[in-house]
């Protein structure tokens, strides 16, 4: 029969380690990736959660590379997860001057394309009416840029984030 144990004695193995490979440098690895993937993480999560949603406010509009000069108030648009709404300025309204008008409905956006569909609008003749154009969001998210082909002639507007 054995007796009580006095003391254990561990002998670490001899494993054959490369140039610089201990705890401290493997520790000192370790400390240096979690912050990369972190901010890694953090950059991709943040491009791809850029969106068209929030308030927008037109900053410039170009007919044919022709700057347009932009109206007071300024014209606004407002994405939500599946709707828009956005005033505008009607020159068709029998007025000396356009006047400030609205239309709202459901909107898409696919591999740059914005697809409006018309529910409720100042000309009644747009209602039910869907219009695609081309959008381009900024890296950052803050401003897109919205080119419509209209035909005769493309109208490229650039909007800027108000929130």
């Amino acid at each position: 029969m054995l007796g009580p144990v006095d003391r254990i004695v561990i002998t670490p193995l001899s494993v054959p380690r490369e140039y610089g490979d201990s705890f401290i440098s493997r520790y000192s690895n370790m400390r240096w990736s979690l912050p990369l993937f972190l901010f890694l993480a953090s950059h991709f999560t943040q491009a791809e959660t850029a969106s068209l949603e929030g308030v927008w406010q037109i900053q410039s509009t170009f007919y044919d590379d022709e700057e347009q000069s932009i109206r007071t108030p300024p014209q606004i648009k407002i994405f939500t997860g599946q709707h828009f709404f956005y005033t505008y300025y009607d020159p068709n309204l029998g007025t000396a001057e356009p006047l400030l008008s609205a239309g709202h409905g459901t909107y898409t956006l696919n591999n740059g394309t914005l697809s409006e569909t018309i529910v409720n609008h100042s000309n009644v003749a747009l209602i039910g009416e869907t219009f695609s154009v081309i959008v381009e969001l900024s890296e950052d998210g803050n401003t897109f840029r919205q080119i419509v082909d209209l035909g005769k002639y493309v109208l490229a507007e650039r909007w800027v984030r108000v929130e």
